[in-house]
């Protein structure tokens, strides 16, 4: 009986391995809405008046380079699209839906987005000179040094929307949702700012937070989003202070380990609890663009390196907003144009670390030693540092040093 089924086994086993891959389906995207646009915009535009009211649907679809120019794509479905260094100049993407679309180095020169859905969209060198977003949904998008020279964003949303470095000269930006969006050194000269909403962890051009008093003198409302104090122990001081990082005190008694829900780990032979997830350690290890990929992806990862080892490593470019990198080590570590806003760096070794041009707007720096680091043109705005953090000259920080860095001292 059993050599029956042997028998019939292998024959399927045989057939599955001469299925040719090109059957199974590739993407969700409907396969004559993307042939016709592949046949280009003439086509396409002619195709589209035949669609009978249905959206097109090229979710997903890899038109990357692709001459676009002119195309009408309104209300398409373009979810997750690849649409990288493609022509859209004059496109119509009204109402179109891009949730995470690639339109990275794209050209929308006087593309129309009115009401386009573009959440996580990463746009970043994309080139959208005196193109219509009006009241566009773009909450987490990136524009990273995109060129939006006379762009109309008015009464779009752009909640945590990433304009470093953009160009927004002459933009409009009237009734624009900024809270929580990273403007730090963008280009906002002529633009019309008026009645934006600003919160506490809007990030301004200056690199400083917005405040009631900025909102106040450029006609915008301000929201305070700040978040609420830390919950208190016995005694007055905070939980970190009562427990510093890598004390040991902040683990659960009962099984060894921290209440920590990232995938922590024992090292062999050692006997040692190593405090930080060792599957983000490697990928973060193994390329940072792929790793700042998979955050775009996961806004809402928790990030747990504490204690991790990165010395002599390169990490320029990486994203570590939001980190807990308690008692980390970073010595002689290359972190230039690093994200590392609002990251708990508390204990970290940083010494003659490479911080050139990194944000580190809201970073715990208590306790940090950055003896000789580079510190050039980087973001210390917000940053919190304590008595016992050593700065690049050897000095330790003081309320003085704070001042001149719009930082905050803080009791250890």
């Amino acid at each position: 009986m059993q050599s029956n089924t042997r028998r019939h086994i292998r024959p399927l086993l045989l057939f599955c391995t001469l299925v040719p891959l090109s059957s199974v389906p590739a993407s969700a995207f409907n396969a004559a809405d993307f042939h016709a646009l592949k046949a280009g915009v003439k086509s396409w535009n002619s195709y589209r008046t035949g669609l009978s009211g249905r959206v097109a649907d090229l979710s997903g679809a890899r038109l990357k380079g692709m001459n676009l120019r002119g195309a009408d794509l309104s209300k398409a479905d373009l979810s997750g699209a690849d649409l990288a260094s493609a022509d859209l100049s004059k496109a119509r993407l009204d109402h179109a839906r891009l949730d995470s679309a690639v339109l990275h180095s794209a050209m929308l020169v006087g593309a129309s987005l009115d009401g386009a859905r573009l959440p996580n969209a990463d746009l970043e060198d994309a080139v959208l000179e005196v193109a219509s977003l009006k009241g566009a949904f773009m909450q987490t998008a990136v524009l990273k040094k995109a060129d939006c020279s006379g762009a109309d964003f008015s009464g779009a949303d752009l909640q945590e929307t990433n304009f470093r470095e953009a160009r927004l000269a002459g933009a409009l930006l009237t009734g624009a949702d900024l809270r929580a969006a990273y403007l730090w050194r963008a280009d906002m000269s002529r633009s019309d700012i008026s009645g934006i909403r600003v919160s506490s962890s809007t990030v301004l051009a200056s690199g400083s937070y917005a405040s009631q008093a900025w909102a106040s003198e450029h006609r915008a409302e301000f929201i305070d989003d700040a978040p609420k104090p830390a919950p208190v122990v016995a005694g007055g001081a905070d939980a970190r202070q009562a427990f510093p990082a890598g004390s040991g005190k902040d683990k659960n008694p009962e099984s060894g380990k921290t209440g920590s829900k990232g995938n922590l780990w024992r090292m062999s032979g050692s006997g040692a609890t190593v405090l930080y997830d060792q599957v983000l350690y490697k990928k973060l290890k193994s390329g940072v663009f792929a790793w700042n990929d998979m955050r775009k992806r996961d806004r809402s990862m928790e990030v747990n390196l504490r204690e991790a080892k990165f010395d002599q490593k390169n990490l320029s470019y990486a994203d570590l907003a939001h980190a807990k990198l308690q008692g980390a080590s970073f010595r002689k570590t290359d972190l230039f144009d690093a994200d590392l806003r609002n990251a708990d760096l508390s204990g970290c070794d940083m010494r003659e670390a490479n911080l050139e041009k990194a944000d580190l707007g809201g970073a715990d720096l208590s306790g940090v030693n950055l003896w000789r680091a580079n510190l050039s043109r980087a973001r210390l705005n917000g940053v919190k540092v304590s008595g016992s953090t050593i700065l690049d000259t050897g000095k330790k920080a003081n309320r003085e040093w704070c001042g001149r860095h719009d930082a905050v001292f803080i009791h250890e």
